[in-house]
């Protein structure tokens, strides 16, 4: 009969997996950095963390047969410095402002205090587990409280996630140093802890903050990639205001919620003679333009607007409005402060005119029908000597 195999890990052993499982980790980040350039710098940092917590748990798990005092406290200095570049890789990744000199200054401190705690005795070495529990807690906190305060964790539950994962690794390091500190379990005489239960969970928990850390930034980053994604499709990278891409899908939910009492008026806006300032002034200053007017619309639209950059010299607009008188009255103010607001260039003021087509919702209209009669109007408005507006054959000029 065969006699059965008993595996067990020691703590050791937990933590030499744990150091070259960390290399890997290391390893990814470093690789996808080409694939976000955007978060280069932040995952440098982390590769640079996660690689520390790599060698600070290969120094722990070699320290039996390398007894002595280098060792355990070049572990401890390890996970202080992964701790000082999490905090700094959060700052960079989740749009913080990083202090290199803060960390750098802190960091030697501590360097400094585990070098004055470097006997092997056990005194030491409850002294040196206290020392680096409060210093990993405070720089992992902090990279807790740079997740927390950022626009982001109201974006992406991936960065809520991060927070909340360095919140749990900041209870259970202090938890540790209190079970050391508290209840006096006895050290080797050189800072090791002797086996236990509790302590081969509490590394093996250890364990996984290099592989929890790497998959939650890795998340973080994925989730931002996506996010900026969405934005430039949805946005016109020239003006900022919302892409024709979006129209359809944001114009179909306006027109569907426009309340009972009132209606959309949707404004086809064209600037006049543009491509004369284009050919006298260069494209780079059109685009300014192009800018310019985009900055008077947000300015004398309602904020519940939706506006659109429809293409080259062309804009639209869905406009709430109380009645389909209301519709005209937006489009001539719209186009008399257009007029008002000439683009300034060296003391040189360029006049800038819109041409405007107004159509207004009614029931059985597509967005599509809309579009169609309001440029046909613009389109008049431009025949009938521009800078001005045309609603079912009634003309404001200018």
């Amino acid at each position: 009969m065969a006699t059965p195999v008993s595996l067990s890990l020691d703590i050791s052993t937990v933590y030499l997996l744990t150091g070259l499982s960390s290399l890997v980790g290391s390893a990814i980040l470093l690789w996808l950095r080409a694939d976000h350039r955007d978060s280069g710098p932040a995952l440098s940092l982390f590769a640079g963390a996660i690689l520390m917590l790599g060698v600070g748990f290969v120094c722990f798990a070699l320290r039996d047969e390398w007894a002595g005092r280098i060792l355990p406290v070049l572990g401890y200095v390890t996970f202080g410095v992964s701790s000082v570049l999490v905090w700094l890789g959060s700052l960079h990744l989740l749009g913080g402002r990083p202090r290199p000199a803060v960390a750098a200054g802190a960091l030697l401190a501590y360097v400094i205090a585990l070098a004055a705690l470097s006997a092997s005795t056990a005194p030491m070495a409850v002294a040196r587990i206290a020392l680096s529990s409060v210093f990993l807690v405070g720089f992992m906190g902090l990279a807790a409280r740079a997740a927390h305060r950022s626009p982001w964790a109201r974006q992406l539950r991936s960065v809520r996630l991060m927070r909340d994962l360095l919140l749990v690794f900041c209870a259970l390091i202090l938890m540790r140093a209190a079970v050391f500190v508290a209840d006096g379990i006895p050290l080797h005489p050189d800072g090791s802890a002797p086996p236990g239960l509790t302590r081969t969970l509490f590394a093996a928990v250890f364990g996984s903050l290099p592989f929890s850390i790497t998959v939650a930034v890795l998340g973080v980053v994925n989730s931002q990639l996506s996010t900026r994604l969405r934005r430039m499709a949805s946005t016109d990278d020239l003006t900022g205001l919302v892409s024709r891409r979006l129209l359809q899908d944001s114009a179909q939910r306006m027109l569907a919620e426009s309340p009972q009492s009132g209606c959309i008026a949707l404004l086809m806006i064209d600037v006049d003679r543009f491509k004369a300032i284009n050919d006298r002034y260069g494209h780079q200053l059109g685009d300014q333009v192009l800018r310019h007017v985009a900055a008077v619309l947000r300015q004398w639209l309602r904020p519940d607007s939706l506006i659109v950059r429809y293409g080259g010299d062309e804009f639209c607009a869905l406009v709430p409005i109380p009645g389909e008188a209301a519709a005209f009255v937006v489009a001539e103010r719209l186009r008399a402060a257009m007029e008002a607001s000439p683009y300034a260039l060296d003391g040189q003021r360029i006049a800038v005119t819109l041409s405007i087509g107004v159509s207004v919702h009614r029931h059985g209209l597509t967005l599509r029908q809309l579009l169609d009669e309001a440029d046909r109007r613009a389109y008049r408005a431009k025949a009938d000597g521009r800078n001005r507006v045309i609603a079912d054959d009634v003309s404001l000029a200018g």
